[in-house]
């Protein structure tokens, strides 16, 4: 009975191993680009930004690292900000903004994970006062790769 459950958990997790994932090695250019309907860049200017929340990526079960921000501009609109930013590939990686780990009250803020800096607008029907935690999850699997709490 052991060896079954053994080797369902890994054929479990081998599902989200090893992908495809989008790389961003170079920081000395601007780009950007449309995900989900939303405007991605790689290097975000923080003039005329207020820190409204930051947070520390942590494992879960790939390894998963970097800083999180948001800020906000004198127009509410809001930024979802990735620095040093690095995780497993995994074949439908998402980036949630949550409740909690668990996925509770969740949105997505986007359907692409990019390692590196990112920037991602944050839709004006996030609830920051609740959906203080980042996820990268694989929806495929129902796996949490990484996620950060803000404060």
């Amino acid at each position: 009975m052991k060896t079954i459950i053994a080797l369902i958990a890994a054929v479990f997790l081998a599902g989200c191993q090893k992908d495809d994932i989008l790389e961003n090695t170079d920081t000395n250019f601007t780009t950007n680009s449309i995900v989900n309907n939303m405007t991605t860049q790689t290097n975000f200017n923080t003039a005329g930004q207020t820190l409204v929340l930051q947070g520390n990526f942590e494992s879960a079960v790939h390894a998963t690292s970097g800083i999180v921000k948001i800020y906000e501009d004198k127009d509410k609109k809001r930024t979802l900000v990735f620095e040093n930013f690095k995780t497993d590939a995994g074949p439908d990686l998402r980036i949630y903004l949550a409740e909690d780990r668990s996925v509770t009250n969740f949105i997505q803020i986007s359907d692409k994970v990019q390692n590196g800096n990112l920037s991602l607008a944050i839709p004006t029907n996030a609830d920051l006062k609740k959906q203080n935690h980042v996820l990268i999850w694989c929806r495929q699997f129902s796996v949490l790769f990484g996620f950060a709490a803000l404060k």
